[in-house]
């Protein structure tokens, strides 16, 4: 189990990606998924300080993560990779 501490942007930076790698999605098929461009991807990856919550809640319905979670200060996240 990995403890998720989700107090800065870092923290939601780094979950977002070990969400892609744990459902093997790369930045490239996330764009195309959210309907988004590959570069605007790029932007959310590096500042995700920079992601509205409907933006936020669309990469969650995509890489499985429950928004909940996400908002959460503390919780467990099971590493299944």
């Amino acid at each position: 189990m990995l403890k998720i501490n989700l107090k800065t942007e870092k923290e939601l930076q780094s979950y977002i990606r070990l969400a892609m790698q744990k459902e093997t999605i790369n930045k490239k098929n996330l764009a195309f998924m959210l309907d988004i461009s590959y570069p605007t991807v790029l932007k959310y990856l590096e500042n995700p300080e920079e992601l509205s919550i409907k933006k936020l809640r669309s990469i969650c319905k995509v890489l499985l993560i429950d928004l909940k979670i996400t908002l959460n200060k503390e919780q467990n996240y099971d590493q299944n990779i």
